[in-house]
């Protein structure tokens, strides 16, 4: 998959997941009463004391990830694609929130006992981008696939 359509992928999935981040902290904040929640337990997991992190809501940090990745993809669709400075910020960013995620899903699983779907559904997102941005080609010293 060239390098343009996997910066343009990552541009569609972190949109999602910024709307998913965006819904939950909108939530937190006290703007919905009820999480509309399928299955799972969404609201016992953002009720328990692991929805914060540094003093923070969880979500409030979804989103500033999802709109960090929305914008080094998009500075990955201009004159900067390619660009071996852009790739480690990507790297980093991606890898990051993949331990975040994996982190907070194992919370839910072994600590809580409940899953969020909305959650879940922000760790397929993380985990989508983390393949797409493709980290492992760093450290293999691969050039990127501008083509």
């Amino acid at each position: 998959m060239s390098y343009d359509k996997r910066m343009r992928g990552m541009v569609l999935i972190g949109l999602v997941g910024l709307f998913v981040a965006v819904y939950l902290l909108l939530y937190q904040m006290g703007f919905y009463g009820a999480l509309l929640c399928g299955a799972g337990s969404c609201e016992l997991v953002q009720a328990s004391k692991y929805a914060r992190f540094l003093g923070q809501p969880v979500p409030l940090w979804g989103t500033l990830w999802y709109a960090g990745v929305l914008a080094l993809a998009f500075l990955g669709l201009g004159p900067v694609a390619g660009a071996r400075w852009l790739d480690a910020l990507l790297a980093l960013a991606v890898t990051g929130g993949l331990m975040f995620s994996a982190y907070l899903t194992g919370i839910e699983l072994f600590i809580l006992h409940a899953l969020c779907m909305w959650c879940v559904i922000s760790a397929v997102l993380t985990t989508a981008i983390f393949v797409l941005a493709q980290p492992w080609r760093l450290l293999r010293g691969s050039p990127p696939a501008t083509g």
